[in-house]
């Protein structure tokens, strides 16, 4: 399990809706909750270390809630998955589909006052295919190949749009044949993450 640290967090989730909706300070002590859903798009990026690749997630989305009043938040956040082409000189041999499956909805708080936040998400890293340029429809990873353990990443900070991050691939599982050897160059600490939210149009 890895927890770490995202300086300008989902904070900023927060402070545009409370912008837009004119509610920068928090309700009345009595008043009834006052909660707002958010719905966002979310751009984001990896790296990973162990295989120097860069890795372009399509665009995904934040969807949830802020209780102005207790403030918690609640939501989940989709990220669909991502391929990545490998090639030598140029020349393309292999292709990778990675995916984050959440393993739950994101939980956490922010305090009105400082526009500060907490929350905290777990997910599954899997590799959803991989295959050989010359036999493109052949898996040689099958459809179970995933981290042994979640990830559990703790976020928090200031107000920023845009954060990144460093996380750990813990050791793989149910790869087939292909599990020693993914564990020897996928499991790193060290990769990184970087994602930017804006409001869906």
């Amino acid at each position: 399990m890895l927890t770490l640290t995202r300086r300008g967090s989902l904070a900023a989730l927060m402070v545009l809706v409370l912008a837009t909706f004119g509610l920068a300070t928090a309700p009345a002590a009595g008043a009834a909750d006052v909660i707002i859903p958010i719905t966002w798009n979310v751009n984001a990026s990896t790296h990973l270390k162990n295989l120097n690749l860069d890795v372009t997630v399509p665009q995904g989305t934040f969807t949830g809630t802020v209780d102005l009043t207790t403030g918690a938040i609640q939501g989940n956040l989709n990220l669909p998955p991502a391929s990545k082409t490998i090639s030598f000189l140029g020349i393309p041999l292999a292709t990778a589909t990675f995916a984050m499956s959440p393993t739950g909805p994101i939980s956490g708080h922010v305090d009105l006052t400082t526009m500060t936040a907490t929350v905290t998400s777990s997910f599954n890293f899997q590799i959803s295919s991989a295959t050989l340029s010359i036999l493109p429809k052949l898996n040689l990873v099958g459809k179970t190949c995933r981290g042994a353990t979640p990830i559990t990443v703790a976020m928090s900070g200031p107000v920023s749009l845009t954060f990144s991050s460093t996380y750990t691939i813990p050791q793989l599982t149910g790869c087939g044949l292909l599990t020693p050897i993914l564990n020897l160059v996928v499991p790193s600490s060290g990769n990184t993450f970087t994602a930017t939210f804006a409001p869906a149009s």
